[in-house]
Order: structure tokens, then sequence, then C-alpha cells
């Protein structure tokens, strides 16, 4: 009985913890490759992290020189650093530049999107808008009810064979 009561009591344990999980959002954490990167960047001014971008679509971290004071080379091909294209999370900061590319992603073209019209600020109105318009059919939830009761009466029907007729 005792052995019981413990089973029961760390069954509620972990039922508590379960839903204290449920409502809290797990943090993003940097892997520790790019914090040792972002660290040793920090440290010293004659190094830069960089986010890479290669042509074969892959992200690579790297800790690249600082040359003749705003150019960094990777991959022997020259890229121009600039402070307004500078990304942070948290404490950490660094650059992100495309391998086609000789400026930094940044978000200095602003009104170029703007007048191109591939602008996402719009975008909330036009989704809200289709979202309104996507309705669930009325007669999926029924159909599920019915499902699950047919499946409910033939388990019944199994169990009430196995002790009449075994």
């Amino acid at each position: 009985m005792n052995r019981l009561n413990r089973i029961e009591d760390k069954q509620k344990e972990l039922e508590e913890k379960l839903e204290d999980s449920k409502g809290k959002k797990k943090k993003f954490n940097l892997p520790m490759k790019i914090k040792s990167l972002a660290k040793r960047a920090d440290k010293t001014m004659t190094h830069v992290l960089v986010e890479y971008l290669t042509m074969k679509k892959q992200i690579e971290f790297k800790l690249c020189k600082i040359l003749s004071g705003n150019i960094v080379v990777i991959n022997n091909k020259a890229h121009e650093l600039n402070p307004e294209d500078i990304w942070r999370y948290k404490k950490h900061s660094w650059y992100i530049i495309r391998e086609i590319d000789r400026k930094p992603v940044s978000n200095r073209d602003y009104l170029d999107v703007k007048k191109r019209g591939d602008s996402t600020d719009e975008d909330v109105v036009l989704l809200k808008a289709v979202l309104g318009a996507i309705k669930k059919p009325e007669g999926a939830l029924e159909n599920k009810s019915i499902i699950l009761w047919i499946i409910g009466l033939v388990v019944a029907g199994v169990v009430a064979y196995s002790f009449i007729g075994g």
C-alpha cells in the first residue's frame, strides 16, 4: 500500500511538472561554437564574426580579420563592412555577408523594397483577410465524433465477447 502511494505521488509530481513546462517557452541559445567565436570577436577590435551565406545555400560562421579598416577577405573574395549593417543578438554582434555580394545584408534598402512592392508591412491585412475567409467545414467535427463512437462500440464489443465467449 505504501508503495502504491509513492507511485501515485510521483505521478502527481510529474503531471505538475508537465503542466508547468507547457506554459513556458524555451529560450533560444546559440550553439557553443558560435558563442565561442562571438566571444573571441568581442575581445579583439581586429576581428569580426561573420555569418557567411554561400552559393551552395549553406551558412558558415567565421571569425575574420579586418583589413584596411573596413574590408574582410573570405575565400579570396573581398567584402566591405559598415557599422550600420551589424546584426545583434543579446550581447553578441556579427555581420551577415552573402558570397555573391560585396556589401553586407542590411535593412538600409527599406525604401527601395517599399517602392518595388515587396514589403511585408501590408501583409498583415492580407493575412487576416485570408484567415477570415478560411472556415472549417462544419461536418468535419461531426464525422470525428461518429468515428470515435464506432471505434468505442467495436472495442466494447471485443471486450464483452472475450469475457462471454472466452
